[in-house]
């Protein structure tokens, strides 16, 4: 069965559209609509983390290093 959207919504196509009342709900800016819907950095400092982690990782591995060389010695 095919259905129109005509058919669907009749009972509501003729009605008007909602506006908000301006005194109570002003539109917002344009430049304000444009921040809520501009991307982000959802992983801020990730990078950061991923470099200090590398550095202490690196440390780790070059003591183990030097700590193995002692003993041998």
């Amino acid at each position: 069965m095919m259905y129109n959207m005509k058919d669907d919504y009749s009972d509501i196509m003729e009605h008007p559209l909602h506006e908000p009342d301006p005194d109570r709900h002003p539109r917002m800016e344009r430049s304000a609509r444009a921040a809520q819907f501009a991307s982000f950095a959802a992983l801020t400092g990730f990078e950061e983390v991923i470099e200090r982690t590398g550095e202490e990782v690196f440390n780790s591995v070059i003591n183990e290093t030097v700590f193995e060389d002692i003993e041998d010695i």
